[in-house]
């Protein structure tokens, strides 16, 4: 059975330097080295990567966030060897186990094989990890972020408050609204800004192109006639007379949220064009870089929606998700979508989103039709990591 080895690349918190080792045997004894190890037999890859790091260096995994860089396989030594890379969040004092360690320039010459191991292999690693967009997560704990979505008999938030990070139900908008006053973005999973011709265009064509196998998540938005109208029956017809077609029974459903949110900021015009509205799944995909084929209710879809997440909230810990639904009386995954929303919310705040369409229209009350969305995966780890300190 062939063996397994993992090297980490360590950038400073500043990264203008990257950490090696000084091997003390062979091979490449006298040679600078990244740091790394085994991979133990039934090991999970990436807890050997923080294990070996920690037992060489003293860097603990909260004070680093490691990505799988690449995987290099040696068939005649029979190996293979996982890359990761990570930036420090932090200043540390490195705790040597066996091999001295020492923080290297950039502008050091990596392929001077008298003095780095690898066969020149080192520079090339270099150069991929200096490329890497490396997520800088300060950008999600320097301010108020919300994230709302609707549920059964009221409204779950994701709260991204500098450092903490929690979930809260309310019976109202008007209610998390009064707590959070002060928020630097608020984004919502609900209508805002609703037509009455079919002359008029909202984001949801836009959307649903976009998610392609995944456009049944986006619900035809009912008329502004057809929501303030009583009765489904009425409001059928309400939205037939005004965009031509009847309504499901999922746009049914969400007509009260609606109107709530929408008698909100009428009411409210401090917050119009302030909250803001997206969607969780297209969210997701602009994460992810591509739709979540498995669905949000299931193990699986949960289980890869924390995996995009865990990006941006890598602290956090999500396996007690049905726990804190059945607390908050509502579902898991209205849980994961106001953690993305709360996340976006945050891109939102640093310039990394964008909306749909690129330049909206505004409904008769003066409220832009657009979703708020992160402008792309590539686009928001590489920007974030440059433009984020």
């Amino acid at each position: 059975m062939n063996k397994t080895f993992n090297c980490i690349v360590v950038f400073n918190k500043t990264k203008d330097r990257v950490l090696f080792c000084k091997r003390q045997k062979d091979p490449y004894k006298g040679l600078y080295n990244f740091v790394g190890g085994k991979v133990e037999p039934g090991e999970d890859p990436e807890s050997a990567a923080y294990r070996e790091l920690q037992e060489e260096t003293g860097i603990s995994r909260r004070q680093i966030h490691l990505y799988r860089l690449m995987d290099i396989r040696y068939y005649y030594q029979d190996f293979d060897l996982q890359m990761y890379v990570g930036q420090l969040r932090e200043d540390v004092v490195l705790k040597e186990e066996t091999n001295p360690l020492c923080w290297l320039p950039l502008d050091e010459d990596f392929t001077d094989k008298d003095r780095f191991a690898g066969e020149q292999n080192i520079a090339h690693i270099m150069n991929v990890a200096l490329e890497y967009p490396i997520q800088n997560t300060a950008l999600v704990h320097d301010g108020l972020y919300i994230g709302v979505d609707g549920c059964r008999g009221g409204w779950i938030a994701a709260v991204l408050d500098h450092e903490d990070f929690r979930f809260e139900r309310f019976d109202s908008i008007g209610d998390c609204v009064s707590k959070y006053r002060d928020f630097d973005a608020f984004l919502i999973d609900m209508a805002i800004g609703l037509r009455n011709s079919t002359r008029q265009t909202r984001p949801d064509d836009l959307a649903k192109k976009e998610l392609g196998k995944k456009a049944s998540s986006v619900f035809p938005i009912p008329s502004r006639e057809a929501v303030y109208a009583d009765g489904e029956e009425n409001q059928k017809q309400a939205n037939i007379r005004t965009l031509g077609k009847s309504l499901a029974k999922q746009s049914l459903a969400i007509i009260p949220k609606i109107r709530e949110l929408d008698e909100f900021l009428l009411e409210h015009p401090q917050y119009q064009n302030r909250i803001l509205e997206s969607h969780p799944e297209l969210a997701f995909a602009r994460l992810n870089g591509s739709p979540v084929m498995y669905r949000k209710q299931e193990y699986p879809g949960i289980s890869v929606r924390e995996r995009i997440l865990s990006e941006f909230l890598e602290n956090e810990n999500f396996d007690k998700l049905w726990d804190k639904a059945k607390a908050l009386n509502c579902k898991p995954d209205d849980l994961m979508d106001a953690a993305c929303l709360a996340v976006t919310a945050a891109l939102y705040a640093h310039g990394l989103c964008e909306t749909i369409p690129k330049h909206p229209e505004k409904d008769e009350k003066e409220l832009y039709m657009r979703l708020t969305i992160p402008k792309g995966r590539v686009a928001v780890l590489k920007n974030a990591g440059e433009n984020i300190i």
